[in-house]
């Protein structure tokens, strides 16, 4: 090798070291940030399952040992705050829900039984998160539906489609039936926390059989008059 071309050489390696460093060190920053923001999820989610909806900035910040400006540069604003809880439960429920209804020993209508059990097993375990996330997101008129129920009724909808398309109905009421059923076992759920005149097991069973009546209902009217 010539001496210029070791030259060429050594600029280069000197160049990839630098590069190599930088990005060390803005993986480094990347995860600092991430390990951040994760600490200031988990004292937000401390004070919410404490206070419940009425949970502020300020109690979130004390909980977390910093100031309220801090909490805004990781997540924005407060919405931004929110919807960080609402993507962390809901994925966590969505990943419970998805096992139950994608079960293989069981009818669809014991998968829909252990769907809304986890469901209010949910809102059981956590009632002060979920009233949080719900009353939040109903308290802003720009957006009506709450991010959690969304989620859920996205994941529900999708099964109801497929149980649909694989009977040869009419898919196009998948998505209304699951807004319809998510709102009534949430709304029932809650009632039940404050009025527990049952056990969970009842409740569940009493809603079942509201929704999967429902079904069968529409299957026999399609199949009698056919889908309009």
């Amino acid at each position: 090798m010539t001496k210029n071309a070791e030259i060429r050489q050594h600029r280069l390696d000197r160049r990839q070291r630098r590069q190599a460093e930088r990005d060390a060190d803005r993986e480094a920053r990347q995860a600092g940030r991430s390990a951040k923001r994760e600490q200031l999820l988990e004292a937000a989610i401390a004070v919410v399952r404490r206070e419940g909806p009425g949970a502020s900035m300020d109690e979130i910040a004390r909980e977390a040992g910093i100031t309220k400006p801090i909490i805004y540069r990781a997540f924005g604003d407060r919405e931004g705050l929110t919807a960080a809880i609402a993507d962390r439960f809901a994925d966590e429920l969505a990943a419970t829900l998805a096992e139950q209804m994608t079960r293989e020993d069981t009818t669809y209508r014991e998968a829909v039984s252990l769907t809304i059990d986890a469901y209010l097993a949910f809102i059981e375990r956590d009632p002060k998160i979920v009233r949080f996330l719900v009353s939040r997101d109903f308290g802003d008129p720009n957006n009506a539906t709450p991010r959690l129920i969304q989620k859920i009724c996205a994941l529900v909808a999708s099964s109801i489609h497929e149980e649909l398309r694989t009977n040869k109905l009419d898919t196009g009421v998948a998505e209304p039936w699951a807004y319809a059923i998510v709102g009534a076992v949430h709304l029932a759920g809650d009632r039940w926390l404050e009025n527990k005149t049952m056990t969970r097991s009842s409740l569940t069973e009493y809603l079942t059989a509201l929704v999967w009546d429902g079904m069968n209902a529409f299957r026999g009217i399609t199949a009698e008059e056919g889908v309009r």
